[in-house]
């Protein structure tokens, strides 16, 4: 979906893309400023002759990628391409607009994730809730989902969608474009494990299916729906979030689980080969045993169960798992740091790769 701007930025835009200063200036208040390079350039006289440099200096193509709005101000990140030194860049720029005219633009290098749009699945509670605020305060436009809406509200945009659905999933997609106009980022969290304990025996097909819908499927049908538009800007980054226990699954009452997350690490491996040359990145991150609101009750219910205090009952669930070099489960938001690393230009070379935060659970890398 296109960039929906105000009809003055989308006439900016136009005449900044052809050569001369025919109605350009009508573009600007007669007092406007204009900050690009470091340099100021106020009234229409200079604003003209600003134009008429950067035509002599480039030819350039711009996609605009995303535009949010606070009163006055939009905000719009803008790919531009040309003749210039690295073919490529990513600028934003920030309009203040007075009476259907533009009264102040600044130009400039992005900060972070400012004016990237990114689906974060899942996003309400443990390593979901972390990485929205994680995406939300690096500057990212951020729509969230889960199937029930929170008692609280984060900076995200919220969406009650079930994504172990086909329709739930078609419902986010929907959405996704009509609040964002399109994603930069997708973070695909939600997972879990809903098998009774007793091994394979006691998984039956609607275990299975359950399994693979919510850990498998639901990346799967997202991804398909959003990933043409992505390829089609030519950038972005998917973050499939797996499990150590696609590795070393625990057979007693995860073996549907880990065979759904295992299944997901390969598709993501996959996917990746197929789109980073279309400028796509695919990551994945495979986390160990996190501290979330869940952990913590189990937790709680094996030491009462047991009659030992929660130390005890932590001590013995990582035993379980054969150790935690580290000495104890990770933090939602150390998940969540490590997501808003790899969703970054710092992290622009990285694509179609694991990383594992488990505290060494995993004997071998």
């Amino acid at each position: 979906m296109p960039v929906v701007m105000p009809t003055v930025i989308a006439r900016y835009f136009q005449l900044q893309q052809s050569k001369g200063t025919e109605g350009f200036a009508e573009c600007f208040a007669n007092d406007a400023a204009v900050r690009d390079e470091r340099q100021v350039h106020k009234g229409s006289g200079a604003i003209a002759a600003w134009k008429n440099e950067t035509d002599s200096k480039y030819t350039v193509k711009m996609m605009p990628l995303g535009l949010t709005q606070d009163g006055d101000v939009f905000k719009l990140l803008v790919r531009l391409e040309g003749d210039f030194p690295g073919k490529r860049i990513d600028l934003m720029h920030v309009f203040t607009i007075r009476d259907d005219l533009i009264a102040a633009l600044e130009i400039r290098t992005p900060v972070e994730l400012e004016g990237r749009r990114a689906l974060v699945t899942g996003g309400t509670k443990g390593i979901g809730a972390a990485v929205v605020e994680e995406l939300s305060k690096a500057g990212a436009t951020v729509l969230t989902s889960a199937r029930n809406r929170p008692a609280e509200t984060s900076k995200a945009v919220f969406v009650a969608a079930d994504v172990s659905t086909a329709a739930g999933c078609a419902a986010l997609a929907l959405a996704v474009d009509e609040q964002l106009g399109g994603v930069d980022i997708v973070v695909h969290v939600t997972g879990g494990s809903s098998a009774p304990a007793g091994g394979f025996a006691v998984l039956d097909d609607h275990e299975w299916d359950k399994a693979l819908a919510v850990n498998l499927y639901a990346a799967v049908r997202l991804d398909r729906a959003l990933l043409p538009g992505m390829v089609a800007h030519g950038t972005g980054v998917i973050v499939h979030v797996t499990s150590i226990q696609g590795r070393m699954p625990l057979p007693e009452a995860t073996t549907a689980y880990a065979a759904a997350k295992a299944a997901l690490s390969t598709y993501s491996k996959s996917l990746s080969k197929e789109v980073s040359p279309k400028g796509v990145r695919v990551v994945r991150v495979a986390p160990g045993w996190v501290e979330t609101e869940a952990s913590v009750r189990l937790v709680e219910r094996l030491a009462k169960e047991n009659g030992s205090d929660y130390e005890a009952a932590e001590k013995s669930l990582m035993a379980s798992l054969g150790g935690i070099p580290l000495g104890r489960p990770a933090k939602p938001k150390e998940v969540a740091e490590l997501v808003g690393f790899l969703v970054s230009s710092r992290a622009a070379s990285i694509t179609g790769t694991e990383y594992v935060i488990d505290g060494g659970t995993v004997p071998v890398a």
